[in-house]
C-alpha cells in the first residue's frame, strides 16, 4: 500500500513539474502581449508627409495654389490666378501607395498620377521615393482674335523626408527632378513648336500639415521650381525658351 501511494506522489509530482515551464510561459505572454512593429509608429492626417495610408484607405484634400508669373514672362505686368488643388491618396500595402493630383484654371488643367514607398525610420523620422507621371493641357480661344492650345507630358522622380516632432504636428521636405517627354503647342490648328525628352529642371517643396479645428488638418506650404515650362503660364512661351524661378503657395483642406 506504501509503494502504491509513493508511485502515485512521485507520478504527482513529476507532473506538476512539466506544468510548471507552460504556465510561466502563459503568464509572461499575458504581461507583455507582443504587438507587430507597424503598430507603434503612429497613422496621421497627411498628404504631403511622407508615411502610406492603411492598405485600402483613402486619404483627400481639396485647397488652392497660387503661383505668380515671373517677371521675364510679364515685364511690368503681374499675373497671379489660383489654381484648384485636388488631390487623393490610396493605400497599397503597408509602406506603398498610390497618388493623383488634379490642378485647373478651368481653360487649363493639369494631372498627375504616381506611386510612393514610404519607410519609418523612427516614430518621428520617415522616408519615401516615388515617382509621378504628369500630363497637362491648355487652351485660349477668342474669336477672331486669338486660337492657341498646347499640351506637355512630363515625369517626376522624387524623394521626400518628414519630421514629426509632435503628434499634432508634421513638416516634409520634398525634392524632385522635372523631365519633359514631351511639349507641343498650336496656333489656328497650325503647329508651331514641339519637344521631347529633355531635362527641363527640379522644383523643393516645404510642406506644414497641422490640426487647426477639432479633427480638421490643413496643408500649408511652399513649393519653388526652377524649370522650363510650367502649365500655367503656356500662352507666354512664344518667344521664351529657357528655366525661370516659379514659386508656389500651397494651401489645402485634408480629408481623412
Amino acid at each position: 500500500m506504501t509503494g502504491y501511494l509513493n508511485e502515485r506522489l512521485v507520478a504527482a509530482l513529476l507532473v506538476g513539474l512539466a506544468l510548471v515551464p507552460l504556465v510561466g510561459r502563459g503568464q509572461q505572454d499575458n504581461s507583455q502581449p507582443q504587438q507587430p512593429a507597424a503598430a507603434a509608429v503612429e497613422h496621421r492626417p497627411g498628404i504631403y508627409f511622407p508615411q502610406a495610408p492603411l492598405p485600402g484607405q483613402w486619404r483627400q484634400s481639396v485647397g488652392i495654389t497660387l503661383t505668380p508669373a515671373p517677371p521675364e514672362l510679364t515685364e511690368e505686368l503681374r499675373i497671379s490666378i489660383p489654381a484648384l488643388d485636388i488631390q487623393v491618396q490610396r493605400g497599397l500595402s503597408q509602406r506603398l501607395y498610390a497618388t493623383g493630383r488634379l490642378q485647373t484654371q478651368f481653360v487649363q488643367t493639369s494631372g498627375t498620377l504616381g506611386l510612393r514607398y514610404a519607410l519609418p525610420l523612427s516614430k518621428r523620422l520617415f522616408l519615401a521615393v516615388g515617382d509621378e507621371l504628369n500630363g497637362w493641357h491648355g487652351f485660349l480661344k477668342i474669336s477672331d482674335v486669338f486660337n492657341s492650345q498646347a499640351a506637355g507630358l512630363l515625369m517626376m522622380p522624387n524623394l521626400s523626408v518628414g519630421f514629426r516632432p509632435a503628434s499634432d504636428l508634421q513638416y516634409t521636405l520634398k525634392v524632385e527632378a522635372i523631365l519633359g517627354f514631351y511639349y507641343g503647342s498650336s496656333v489656328g490648328g497650325l503647329r508651331v513648336s514641339q519637344r521631347s525628352r529633355e531635362r527641363d529642371g527640379f522644383a523643393v517643396t516645404f510642406m506644414l500639415e497641422q490640426p487647426y479645428y477639432h479633427k480638421r488638418h490643413i496643408s500649408m506650404g511652399f513649393r519653388g521650381a526652377y524649370t522650363r515650362y510650367n502649365w500655367q503660364f503656356w500662352a507666354l512661351y512664344s518667344t521664351f525658351d529657357k528655366p525661370l524661378f516659379y514659386p508656389e503657395l500651397i494651401f489645402n483642406f485634408i480629408h481623412y
